[in-house]
């Protein structure tokens, strides 16, 4: 019967378990959609895998990329909660294409460890509904390996979708719009532009701080289209998946057609293994640690951690000067500073140090244009190993403390520089950075800031804790530097630190250290809550009556951050009490400002201080001048206030403060502030202009020993200075001796008095830059003074001796100045990386020695620039595996000249070796890389019209000017990517030594000979020989020559190699006869001394009564003279002739125009012959007549198609219509009866040709002048005279218009 008990309560049970367990499941349904997909108490095991491909599609079938294979399993112990574990993953990449384009795969060098870190840790995740999935990672899951596992999440996202129906999913990507076409219930097609969701965005990368052209990430992105579509295969109920296939394709569209281009194919498997039931119920998560499904920011590192890439890239730059390949060092530098972002900071350390040694000019250009926070620390530890520069060190330290977004390790590295060293701008920029990271949390980092910034400060007691003997400081110096930057980052200090906020209060407590202490740890609660502690003794220093001035109110500025009633009230009721005029005043003059503000933010404020003045109504009617005081000036735009503060005893101001407010939408913004804090001026001030003081005790003995002196001045002093007499000073004896007196005193008071000190601080846009002293002011000059000596004099000086004494210096600079890097998400978990990048890189080499003794001077310059583009993009596993593509496109320019001069007594001569590689002049290139884990391939260019041309012409002896272009012609293909994606670019133009030519060599000599009878001519020689030496030699030899008797200049340029031997001659010749007092020069050019051309002129003049100017020009070889003269004779009659003679070969020609003009005539007389003999002109002419003739003949003999007749026969019949027309016309015309009678060309020949041809022309005209004269006088009709007075009508009536109109009509 005990058995029947158990077996029954078994039974009960059982089907208990099973009742609830379809109740869990029917509840799952209705609250997870994935309740059909995957059943409670379930696990389902899957194979995964996934792989990504980039290439230029359409050029080459070069692929590379990861490829990751896991087996899954997905536990479900609780419903809508799953736990994945990932399970024998490997992990490979491409090694090589094969023929059919498809990948080849290895194992990766760290598959091994992937493969343990996947298995490491188990993944839990939640799904509510299909847009709300948590993940539950362990702490220590590296951000990358998360993502891939991400992937596989959001691969199997599958809900129950309906046909065409658009849902929202969550994925990798955030919430997506998804597109559903469902066939049947066994496949689901889903297809997703990932521009429209929500987490598919740009995520920056590391980029250069100095480029002027960055975090352009987000416009870059919309360059890149990214589209995905995924087939799901289903069982025969639709329930679980079999089979999976995602393909994401994410394409450049720059340069590409259609889908051909630089892109990144991802894809997805996932096979459906086995399914079985499990025991397993316990989820157990920590929903504080819970992640969204998305995409995280991965940390982009190198797979292997190693400082070979960065040293060898950096020997490689560095050995580039004696190369030329001098193209290769924009992208070498690119690469530089790529390998240094990818170290972390053990490796880099060690990099860093190695570098320096190699190169410190490289690594610190590197260095700053790195941009992660590894090379910030690898910077600050290289600042500590320089001596000698503490001002570029605060300077550069204090610049990377303006950087963005710092993270915990650059808050360590900048402890670490004020631990090392507590100058004041290190100091504030740990502040500033300290500032800019505290987001409200208490973290280790900001709590080793405070308790640093506790020990320094000691409670102002005036202890320094360390002595650092190189860089001494003075105990309230340094309790000044720290409550000042205390005071930039207040909230975070409070936050981590109340035993520093105590300190900061008893130092405001004190009296015995310096009032500025006082005053900067009374303002370093600036930024810091008001609690009852602060409040409490901030009031107990406001309300001290003992206390100066400047302090009370730098306290009541502080309680007036966070009024409130009761405070107001308690100010208010004070008012009374206050015995010092200086505080009263100021305080009244604030409190009224709030009264007449109308900002809304003042409005409590104004209600507080109206409900305390109803108990004293006239507290704040009272009027101060000239003391301490608050000024505010309201407009639209803003706000400008003052603060002005005096001390009872002085009459200077001891605190001055401006600071102005923007206003933009009802929202105030702090622009900037200024202030300014002196003490001990006074003193100087009374000795300068006192009762006593110099000035006013010198100008008025002036004054009244020039009224003794010269009573004529008195009233005109009395208007001056009118109450002179009530500090009247006896006139000295000795004016000089006594102002002397007085100035020595000056100086002695000056001299013994306590130094003046001012304090001036700035802020901008609510951040404290620093402050200054009078004394660091001082000290600014001395440093001013000795950088102008450095920079104007040493450097200067010390780059010219370099210069002079060797022709191996060099100096190259590299510049990114365009840089834009961010990573999109995919489907797998791996990043997409993008960047594009443009590099500067200018320099030049060289130098120039100089030897006194030889004379020898050696020239060298090799100036060259450098400009590259990179653009880079790939889908890649960081830490794990490298892969993507790589667009270099460069251009590049050299040029150089080395040369060796030596002078010598008369000759220098010039030596330039010819070049022994080609001088690339202009050089444009592009090409494609494949960049993967260990090797570098350049992407193969399209083979198919494919342009390889070198084109090289003769320069000069030795060297050729080449034109040089290589590409392939895409649009004679289909499917091919656009230019330049079609492979290897290269458009040079550039200079080839050929070989055969070792050395040019230029000489100049100068000297003086002696020529003619017994040498009495002196001729002054220079000559100038250019050779190029070698196997192919050439010469050239250009002489010049002046006889300085007789006034010959004579040339000679000879070149053997060419057969030129031409030489000039000029002469000036000058005639001292009385008679013919003629002028002349002569140039005569010669090849070979035989004449080739003579070229003339000659001028005389007498007064101008006697005067002539000829031209001639002869050339021999044509038989050719040409002649013009020009003379003119003036007595009683003026004559001009121009007189023209030409003489051609069988031709003459002579044109002469004569004039003459008297009191009598004017006469012009003209002449001209012209004769050529045609036969002798041209001897053939006979043959040519006749072979035009039987031309001619031919053509008319011609027969016109269609027809008997010849073309003669139309152009006769022509002929005689012509002339019977002319018959008729000559009838009317008598005189065209003449010429038509002398016609005779029915025959059809040409006129013979003469044997000579000749032209005369003579006319005279003449001109003679009539003495007589004739006077005719003609009157005018009603001449002068007005219509006034020919009694005529001034006014002319008209009828009315319309009339007129009808009438016309």
């Amino acid at each position: 019967m005990m058995g029947y008990r158990k077996l029954c309560l078994l039974l009960l049970l059982s089907s208990y378990t099973l009742a609830q367990e379809g109740s869990d499941i029917n509840e799952q349904t209705s609250t997870c959609l994935l309740a059909s997909r995957f059943k409670a108490y379930k696990k389902y095991v899957y194979q995964y895998t996934t792989e990504s491909r980039n290439g230029v599609v359409g050029t080459a079938n070069l692929r590379n990329g990861p490829k990751v294979s896991c087996q899954v399993e997905i536990e479900v112990p609780q419903a809508c909660s799953f736990i994945m574990h990932t399970r024998n993953c490997a992990l490979s990449e491409v090694s090589v294409t094969d023929a059919q384009g498809q990948p080849i795969y290895r194992q990766a060098p760290g598959s091994e460890a992937f493969k343990a870190a996947m298995e490491k840790n188990p993944l839990k995740f939640t799904v509510d509904d299909v847009t709300t999935v948590q993940l539950y990672p362990k702490t220590d899951e590296q951000v990358n390996l998360l993502n891939i596992k991400r992937g596989i999440v959001s691969a199997l996202m599958v809900p129950v979708v309906e046909e065409g129906q658009r849902s929202i999913m969550s994925t990798v990507h955030g919430l997506c719009v998804t597109d559903n076409l469902v066939n049947g219930t066994t496949d689901v097609k889903l297809s997703r532009d990932l521009s429209q969701c929500d987490q598919f965005y740009s995520r920056e990368l590391a980029n250069s701080p100095l480029a002027l052209l960055q975090k352009m990430h987000r416009p870059m992105s919309k360059l890149i289209t990214s589209t995905q579509d995924c087939d799901y295969q289903f069982d025969n109920r639709g329930k679980h998946i079999l089979k999976a296939t995602c393909t994401e394709k994410h394409i450049y569209l720059p340069f590409s057609y259609e889908d051909n281009g630089i892109s990144s194919v991802v894809s997805q498997d996932v096979s459906f293994q086995s399914s079985k039931r499990i025991n397993n119920r316990v989820f157990d998560v920590n929903p504080s640690q819970s992640k969204p499904l998305h995409f995280e920011d991965p940390d982009d590192k190198a797979p292997v951690q190693t400082k070979d890439n960065a040293i060898s890239t950096l020997r490689d730059l560095v050995d580039l000067a004696g190369t030329d390949l001098g193209e290769k060092r924009p992208s070498l530098f690119h690469k530089l500073v790529s390998s240094l972002r990818v170290l972390r900071n053990e490796t880099l350390s060690q990099t860093v140090t190695e570098m320096l040694d190699i190169s410190g000019w490289l690594t610190w250009q590197a260095l700053l244009q790195c941009g992660t926070p590894e090379c910030t620390s690898a910077i600050l530890q290289a600042i500590r190993t320089i001596d000698g520069v503490s001002l570029e060190m605060d300077a550069l330290v204090y610049g990377l403390s303006l950087q963005a977004n710092p993270d915990r390790a650059r808050v360590r590295d900048m402890l670490s520089m004020a631990q090392y060293k507590q100058s004041k701008a290190i100091m504030y920029a740990l502040a500033n950075t300290v500032k800019k990271f505290h987001k409200g949390e208490v973290t280790p980092v900001v709590t080793d800031v405070s308790k640093f910034m506790e020990t320094l400060l000691k409670d102002c007691s005036g202890e320094i804790l360390d002595d650092n003997h190189e860089f001494p400081t003075d105990s309230d110096e340094m309790s000044f530097l720290v409550l000042k930057v205390v005071g930039v980052m207040g909230e975070a200090m409070q936050a981590v630190s109340p035993s520093l906020i105590s300190s900061i209060l008893q130092c405001a407590k004190k009296t015995d250290i310096p009032l500025s202490n006082q005053k900067a740890a009374i303002q370093a609660l600036r930024l810091m809550d008001m609690n009852d502690e602060v409040t409490s003794i901030v009031m107990d220093v406001y309300q001290d009556t003992q206390s100066s001035v400047e302090k009370r109110i730098a306290a009541y500025l502080i309680l007036m951050k966070s009024p409130h009633q009761a405070l107001i009230k308690d100010i208010v009721n004070d008012l009374e009490n206050v015995n010092d005029e200086q505080l009263k005043s100021f305080l009244v003059s604030h409190l009224n400002n709030i009264r007449n503000s109308d900002e809304p933010q003042m409005y409590q404020l104004r209600e507080y201080i109206e409900l305390a003045l109803t108990d004293h109504p006239s507290a704040l009617n009272m009027v101060f001048d000239g003391m301490s005081h608050n000024y505010k000036i309201d407009s639209r735009l803003g706000s400008a206030h003052t603060n002005i503060i005096f001390d009872s005893r002085d009459t200077l101001p001891k605190e001055v403060m401006l600071e102005t407010t923007l206003r933009v939408f009802d929202y105030n913004y702090d622009i900037f502030e200024v202030g300014v804090e002196g003490t001990g001026f006074e003193p100087t001030i009374d000795a300068l202009f006192g009762e006593k003081g110099f000035f006013p005790d010198s100008i008025s003995k002036v004054m009244y020993w020039a009224e003794d002196k010269a009573q004529v001045l008195k009233p005109v002093l009395d208007r001056i200075a009118p109450d002179r007499n009530r500090m009247k000073r006896q006139v000295p004896e000795d004016l000089l001796k006594d102002i002397t007196n007085s100035l020595q005193k000056l100086m002695d008071e000056v001299r013994f008095s306590q130094a003046p000190e001012a304090i001036t601080y700035f802020r901008l846009l609510g951040n404290e830059i620093g402050y200054l002293k009078s004394s660091e002011m001082r000290k600014m000059v001395e440093t001013l003074n000795m950088y102008y000596h450095v920079f104007f004099r040493v450097l200067p000086a010390k780059f010219l001796s370099s210069l002079v004494s060797s022709t191996d210096n060099e100096v190259f600079a590299h510049y990114i100045f365009m840089e834009s890097a961010f990573s999109l998400p995919t489907a797998s978990g791996f990043p997409l990386k993008f960047s594009l990048a443009g590099v500067f890189a200018p320099g030049a080499k060289g130098g120039l020695v100089h030897t006194g003794r030889s004379g020898k001077t050696k020239l060298s310059f090799m100036p060259s620039l450098g400009l590259e583009f990179i653009t880079q993009m790939g889908v890649h596993i960081p830490d794990y595996v490298e892969a993507g593509l790589e667009m270099h496109t460069n251009m590049y320019h050299e040029s150089s000249i080395n040369a060796e001069v030596i002078v010598n007594r008369n000759q220098m001569r010039l030596s330039i070796p010819a070049p022994k590689s080609n001088i690339q002049l202009l050089r444009i290139s592009n090409k494609l890389l494949s960049v993967s884990s260990g090797q570098t391939e350049i992407v193969p260019s399209l083979v198919e019209d494919r342009t390889d041309s070198t084109d090289c012409q003769l320069l000069f002896s030795g060297l050729k000017f080449c034109k040089i272009m290589r590409y392939s012609n895409a649009p004679s293909m289909d499917k091919a990517p656009y230019f330049p994606l079609t492979g290897e670019t290269m458009f040079a133009v550039e200079i080839q030594p050929t070989g055969d030519i070792l050395e040019y060599t230029a000489t100049i000599t100068v000297e003086t000979l002696r020529e003619g009878k017994k040498g009495h001519h002196k001729v002054d020689t220079l000559k100038l020989m250019v050779k190029a030496e070698g196997d192919d030699s050439t010469e050239a030899t250009a002489t010049l020559k002046y006889n300085r008797n007789k006034k010959i200049f004579t040339s000679e340029v000879v070149i053997p190699n060419y057969d030129v031997e031409a030489g000039i001659k000029l002469a000036v010749t000058d005639s001292d006869a009385k008679e013919n007092k003629m002028r002349g020069i002569t140039i005569d050019i010669t090849n070979r001394n035989i004449p080739q051309l003579s070229l003339v002129g000659r001028t005389r003049l007498d007064m101008m009564k006697n005067a002539m100017l000829q031209l001639q020009m002869v050339i021999p070889s044509l038989k050719t003279d040409a002649s013009v003269t020009a003379t003119l004779k003036r007595d009683e009659d003026v004559l001009m002739d121009l007189d023209t003679i030409i003489t051609l070969p069988e031709t003459s020609y002579q044109q002469r125009a004569l004039l003459r003009y008297n009191d009598d005539r004017f006469e012009v007389e003209l002449k001209s012959n012209m004769n050529s003999e045609i036969h002798k002109l041209i001897p053939d002419v006979t043959n040519y007549h006749e072979q035009l003739q039987q031309l001619i003949d031919d053509v008319l003999d011609q027969k016109v198609a269609k027809s008997d007749m010849k073309l003669r026969h139309i152009v006769n019949k022509g002929i005689e219509a012509g002339n019977i027309w002319l018959d008729k016309l000559a009838a009317r015309l008598p005189y065209l009866a003449n010429p038509r009678s002398k016609r005779s060309i029915s025959d059809l020949t040409l006129p013979a040709v003469p044997e000579k041809l000749f032209l005369h022309f003579d006319s005279l005209i003449r001109y003679q002048f009539n003495k007589d004269k004739l006077a005719i006088s003609l009157s005018l009709p009603l001449g002068g005279k007005k219509s006034l007075h020919q009694d005529q009508q001034q006014f002319l009536p008209m009828g009315r218009l319309h009339h007129w109109g009808q009438q016309l009509c």
